[in-house]
């Protein structure tokens, strides 16, 4: 089967739950809650998904064609409310150590902490997930997949029930995801979801129901849910958060999760014990510890010698972790990587300076021959073979397009041509270059700093004077949310989703969290906003296609490679489902050792 094939079925069980109220059927409930110190248990069939491919040598994607359509399987079983078997094995009295370079802001509450946090959290869950190997949103706290109202405004969910949060602090209910929803929306909040939850209201409408309100349509709210999981939405307790206050519950988070927290070290290492029989899943092993380990080197002979088993690598040190017989798994096309030119601002904004080189409010056309140029001088493919070991492959834009869907074949990566980049810049003014500065921060599972260093090389050879400005990823974040990096170049990358305007807001949208902001241009707002009430496919996809073509022939961004991501695995470690297309470390629950 194709990703065509997926992403159709994704879009039309979103479009005819919207259109015609169509709901799955209902799990079954636990009569009786289970005491608090066990809680609900997994199903007796487990969703199951091939193991993880394994590659050594990579194959780069085609630099002219969109990246190989993801493997597909059969859907997972829906999970279910049913108590685990009592024959279920117990956690092995072991542990696996997890090495990243970020715990994010270690803030642990749904508006005080970053996506990275979250997806190393599993100690929280979500409404939906979405399977491994497919990609298809299945429940997860939530019974059912997403119920639309017939006018497309009005999100029904029922929620499992008998489900415990841990250490005592009672059954799961609607009043948690209320409280979550409205805290990661409230002002003030950094969670990547703040958009997505800030434009909502939420009724409760039973003790394990609620209604999510919108002033408009929006298919794209409970798959944006889906497909970030616990990123976007984390299920806390309200009754926890009350008692002990926000900022003991940020030390200290307690969720519904298949691992509970133990211990925080700051800018260290976070830890968690496996909860034994787990409504959804126990996991195979009883210790999970995810320690940040800022060097690559470190990490590669951490896992050599046996004291850690999973990093996310650079591309740049795939050689040297084979060379240390570590087994490489590839996650592929996660998305698309380039470098952002910042101060593509509106004129509104009291940070917007109309004379950067590539902005030039009153002479928009020279600044159009600028960001061209800056396109012009990159030689792409030689950052694909030198820099990111031949894996990736050329990509027109830093945006998301779904292959199938929305990616134009006509618009193809702009070619290398340091000449014709050399005569833009003289044709705007700038017959000498000008001075620019890179920012560079390491990003878990991306090759930020590489890639960004590599174009800095090539803007320098046609005159470009670019200073480079290390700092951490939560620093350039808060650059970012403040829209303060006008005139300032920086790493940037864009996921695929299986929508281009899932999570599209967070990284164009003027009047969006500006997490992700690269640029923001009225005519693309009002694409998005048309898109995110759009619920014909077709028209949507339309949309879609403009939207590139803007950001395409305008040279907003620059964009260099494909992402695929390789993460270096110890010998312990067998068979690990791995979410397709997810540039987070994560589902850590389903690791099995050997």
């Amino acid at each position: 089967m194709t990703r065509k094939w997926l992403y159709s079925a994704i879009a039309l069980l979103l479009v005819l739950t919207a259109l015609l109220g169509a709901c799955s059927e209902r799990a079954p409930t636990v009569t009786q809650a289970p005491a608090v110190t066990q809680s609900p248990a997994a199903p007796a069939q487990q969703p199951t998904s091939p193991p993880v491919s394994k590659s050594t040598s990579p194959a780069a994607a085609s630099p002219t064609t969109p990246p190989a359509a993801k493997p597909t399987s059969p859907p997972a079983a829906r999970p279910t409310t049913q108590p685990l078997s009592k024959a279920a094995p117990a956690p092995k009295p072991e542990r696996v150590v997890v090495l990243v370079d970020s715990l994010g802001n270690e803030g642990f509450l749904p508006h005080n902490d970053s996506a990275t946090a979250f997806k190393l959290m599993p100690v929280y869950e979500t409404l939906w997930d979405l399977d491994p190997a497919t990609r298809r949103p299945v429940p997860m706290l939530a019974e059912t997949l997403p119920r639309w109202s017939d006018d497309g405004k009005t999100l029904s969910v029922s929620l499992r029930q008998g489900i415990q949060f841990h250490d005592g602090w009672g059954e799961f209910t609607a009043e948690d995801v209320k409280f979550g929803i409205e805290l990661g929306g409230r002002k003030g909040s950094v969670s990547p979801g703040f958009q997505d939850m800030a434009k909502v209201k939420v009724e409760i409408t039973g003790t394990h129901k609620l209604a999510i309100q919108f002033d408009k349509p929006d298919w794209a709210w409970a798959l944006s849910i889906a497909s970030t999981g616990r990123l976007m939405l984390p299920i806390i307790s309200k009754k926890y958060v009350e008692k002990v206050g926000e900022a003991e519950a940020g030390r200290h988070p307690i969720g519904t999760g298949p691992f509970k927290f133990v211990k925080h070290e700051v800018g260290q290492s976070v830890e968690y014990e496996a909860v034994p029989n787990h409504w959804r899943v126990t996991p195979d092993y009883k210790t999970l510890v995810v320690k940040v380990i800022k060097e690559p080197g470190t990490a590669i002979s951490m896992l050599r010698t046996g004291e850690a088993d999973i990093t996310a690598i650079p591309l740049s040190f795939v050689p040297e972790a084979k060379a240390a017989g570590l087994d490489i798994r590839v996650i592929r096309n996660i998305g698309v990587i380039g470098v952002a030119l910042g101060g593509q601002y509106l004129p509104t904004r009291e940070s917007f300076d109309p004379n950067v080189p590539w902005v030039l409010a009153k002479e928009p056309e020279k600044a159009l021959k600028v960001r061209k140029a800056l396109n012009l001088a990159v030689n792409r493919q030689e950052i694909i073979d030198k820099v990111l070991n031949g894996i990736g492959g050329q990509w027109s834009m830093i945006g998301s397009p779904n292959e199938d869907a929305s990616y134009d074949s006509s618009m193809k990566p702009y070619p290398y041509d340091p000449d014709q980049a050399k005569r833009l810049l003289a044709e705007a003014g700038y017959p000498n270059g000008f001075e620019t500065t890179m920012v560079l921060f390491p990003s878990t599972g991306h090759a930020t700093r590489e890639v960004a260093e590599a174009v800095a090389i090539y803007w320098e050879k046609i005159g470009i004077r670019v200073k480079r400005l290390p700092v951490d990823q939560a620093t350039h974040r808060t650059r970012q949310v403040g829209r303060k990096n006008a005139g300032f170049a920086y790493p940037a990358y864009r996921n695929f989703y299986d929508e281009e305007f899932v999570g599209g807001a967070s990284a164009y949208l003027s009047d969006g969290a500006g997490l992700n902001q690269m640029f923001e241009y009225p005519e693309l707002d009002r694409l998005i906003k048309s898109a995110a009430t759009e619920l014909d496919q077709g028209k949507r996809l339309a949309i879609a296609l403009e939207f590139h073509k803007k950001i395409y022939e305008n040279y907003y961004a620059v964009p260099v490679s494909v992402e695929n991501m390789p993460i270096a695995v110890g010998k312990r470690l067998g068979e690990w489902p791995i979410i397709l297309g997810d540039s987070w470390l994560g589902n850590f629950e389903r690791i099995k050792l050997k």
